[in-house]
């Protein structure tokens, strides 16, 4: 796979519920680096922790700051890449809020 198409520390996440952007964190090192940033996996999903607030999510009747609720790990197409027996993040990769958001990585021109 192209690193161009792996996801990293840094990268722009977009939720088709929020209003706006977050930035994902990787604050640990899962053993490998793109462009001097940590690879992500499939784990690194962790709302506080791995994402923030979308700004405010529409799903909300009256509209109200975006709080991510996240069960479970990003869903991918590739699961034989793999760093330390996690299937790593890519920009197919899509993530499911309870509030009914689809979470995607945003390619950064």
């Amino acid at each position: 796979m192209n690193d161009n198409n792996l996801a990293a520390d840094g990268c722009l996440l977009k939720c088709t519920m929020g209003n706006g952007t977050c930035k994902l964190k990787v604050p640990k090192s899962h053993g490998a680096e793109i462009n001097g940033k940590n690879q992500a996996t499939v784990m690194d999903y962790k709302p506080g922790c791995n994402l923030s607030s979308f700004g405010t999510c529409r799903r909300m009747t009256p509209p109200q700051n975006c709080v991510p609720v996240v069960l479970i790990p990003w869903m991918i197409k590739d699961k034989n890449n793999q760093l330390n027996g996690e299937p790593v993040l890519s920009e197919s990769s899509v993530l499911s809020c309870v509030c009914g958001g689809v979470i995607h990585i945003v390619k950064e021109e």
